[in-house]
């Protein structure tokens, strides 16, 4: 078997334990997404971008590799996906290709949907807050007892400012 192939099964075997951490990570998010707990909820974060930026790095190697095997196995030089690849690879090394493709495709989905769950599960609790903070500020009135000095209050009900009347004779 090519050593480049072996290094490409590898790789999918690592990017595909990456994705599963990244499964692990968001249901700690999930769990986590409260008012109270910010601390883990921070905690998480990190843990998260960690992880994005693993993943990112695998991404760009696999890439890179199945470009160079796409040139090994291919004359007009166009890049290949994994499965296009395995179509030109020998049996056993085709079947171990499409199986860890597949099983990348199936978490990356997962992970997706959980993300995606995680955001919208986010994304109320900041309309929660929003919301709150607004009804706070609206029943704040501008009624102070006290006013500031030179600030006149006019008279409730009357035009000219007087003063009023409580009985007509004293």
């Amino acid at each position: 078997m090519n050593a480049k192939i072996i290094e490409l099964l590898d790789l999918l075997d690592e990017e595909a334990a990456c994705y599963r951490g990244m499964q692990r990570v968001l249901t700690d998010e999930e769990t986590s997404i409260s008012f109270s707990r910010k601390e883990r909820f921070d905690q998480v974060q990190y843990q998260k971008e960690l992880l994005v930026a693993k993943l990112q790095r695998l991404e760009e190697k696999r890439k890179m590799l199945v470009g160079r095997l796409s040139e090994a196995y291919q004359s007009d030089g166009s890049a290949m996906t994994i499965s296009q690849l395995a179509q030109v690879v020998k049996p056993p090394t085709r079947q171990q290709l499409l199986d860890r493709a597949s099983r990348l495709r199936s978490i990356i989905g997962d992970v997706h949907e959980k993300n995606r769950r995680n955001q919208l599960m986010i994304n109320q609790y900041l309309d929660l807050i929003n919301g709150s903070l607004k009804l706070l500020t609206n029943l704040i009135e501008d009624s102070s007892v006290y006013r500031k000095p030179g600030t006149h209050q006019t008279s409730v009900g009357y035009q000219t400012g007087g003063g009023r009347f409580i009985c007509g004779s004293v």
